[in-house]
């Protein structure tokens, strides 16, 4: 029997939906990438913002026909939005057989046996079955849930107060991954470095995983600014295994804005953690999450937004539109007109990728250290995808000595392994991506702190 998994939404969904298909697979299945090929079609969904719920419940309905096509196939749903509109969704799609909300992932084993009509056990769930979408790179889920209430977010609502995993269990999961193949570990929750289990705490994790055999990077996601304590930045800092990058949301930059939402700090406390983190760890990249047009923003609220922008001079950033959310403490707010609100994106897009480009094409010419994750395609440690250019075009480029020697990297960057290492110049920044040439020489730590 065969599987087929499509998930919507963040880091946290792909992580679910790997979990929940290893409790798949330690029951016989078989994943495809293939929907016509399985007999059980899992839909992980998200309901942060309607456009991905949407495009979910559309999805959904076309499975009728999918499902009513071969006997004995079943439809799963699972994830937020399945928490939030579960009543919706078994009065508008009667023909599913499972929906499983996303503070009921932990117990998806059980759920499983039950699909597949089969007699419940208490089994621990096999974390050593292979997963197809996190060989090089894993994301272990460390905590699940939320304890804050951000005004305009329904994560808390659909996903619960924050539960902690045991260290022992993500440091053994870790080690299945890296048993896997994994090189690089990224530990997931909704507010990561808020995780605490007896007298460990977030900085104490990264440490311990860092220190796990083959464990070659780690990173997380995503943090709460209030939570960047001084221990985490020095174990950042410090241990080579931990990458010089970080996502660390501030949606807004008007302290009244920030108020608003509850996000529990302030721009001048935002600014001063992001200035300790640059003083402390060098090199380092930092992305964000920025929301426009909330309720009740000013023209002068997002001028600040653009000048904290400005001030931070962030490497990349994800801009969402205001998406009102029922269930949270905003959403009886008055919204703004719908083309303020894309005015507003439009104005803070640009302003990114403006710097952004700039600061990628200054890595024009650098040496970067690149995990090769699959078609010679990589990430920096600094978390910049990057494209190994190689092969035949490569080799044709320059005459004597110099093209022979170009040829030669060409060839071997064609057929370079998902896994490997490398070092790569830098040649060519685009928007989204860098390309880059082999460069000779060992790889240490060392030649990128």
């Amino acid at each position: 029997m065969k599987f087929f998994v499509r998930t919507y939404g963040c880091q946290m969904n792909v992580a679910d939906s790997n979990e929940m298909s290893r409790h798949l697979k330690a029951r016989g299945l078989v994943e495809t990438q293939d929907p016509d090929e399985a007999s059980v079609i899992l839909v992980n969904t998200c309901t942060v913002r309607q456009h991905a719920e949407d495009r979910a419940f559309s999805e959904i309905g076309r499975l009728r026909r999918w499902k009513a096509k071969r006997a004995g196939r079943k439809v799963v749903v699972t994830g937020c939005a399945a928490e939030r509109t579960k009543e919706y969704l078994q009065d508008r799609f009667p023909f599913l057989d499972l929906i499983a909300g996303a503070k009921s992932i932990e117990n998806f084993g059980h759920m499983a046996d039950q699909l597949l009509d089969r007699r419940e056990t208490d089994e621990e769930l096999d974390y050593a079955v292979p997963s197809i979408d996190d060989k090089v790179a894993a994301f272990v889920t460390i905590m699940r849930g939320c304890n804050y209430s951000c005004t305009y977010c329904i994560v808390p609502y659909v996903r619960g107060r924050e539960i902690y995993h045991s260290t022992e269990q993500i440091l053994g999961e870790v080690r299945d991954r890296v048993s896997e193949g994994a090189r690089e570990i990224t530990l997931l929750g909704q507010t990561v470095n808020s995780y605490r289990h007896n007298q460990y705490r977030f900085g104490d994790l990264l440490r311990a995983v860092a220190a796990s055999e083959g464990v070659d990077r780690v990173r997380f996601i995503s943090p709460h600014p209030y939570y960047m304590t001084d221990r985490v930045i020095e174990v950042m800092a410090t241990v080579p295994q931990v990458c010089e990058s970080l996502h660390l949301p501030v949606q807004s930059g008007s302290n009244t804005m920030l108020k608003a939402m509850a996000r529990n700090y302030t721009r001048e406390q935002y600014l001063a953690r992001v200035e300790n983190m640059r003083q402390a760890i060098w090199g380092m990249t930092l992305s964000t999450d920025i929301i426009v047009g909330f309720p009740g923003e000013t023209e002068d609220d997002f001028r600040q937004t653009l000048s904290l922008i400005e001030q931070v001079q962030f490497d990349w950033g994800f801009i969402f539109k205001y998406s009102t959310r029922e269930g949270t403490p905003a959403a009886h707010l008055e919204c703004h007109p719908e083309a303020l609100i894309e005015e507003r994106h439009q104005r803070c897009l640009e302003l990114v990728d403006r710097i952004a480009l700039a600061k990628r094409s200054k890595l024009v010419g650098t040496i970067h250290e690149v995990l090769v994750e699959q078609d010679n395609f990589g990430r920096t440690r600094t978390n910049y995808k990057v494209r190994i250019n190689g092969g035949e075009a490569q080799a044709r480029q320059g005459a004597g000595l110099n093209g022979e020697a170009q040829a030669r990297q060409g060839a071997a960057s064609s057929n370079i392994a998902p896994g490997e290492i490398v070092r790569v110049r830098i040649t060519n920044a685009q928007r989204a991506t860098l390309e880059g040439e082999l460069e000779n020489g060992n790889i240490t730590f060392e030649n990128f702190r």
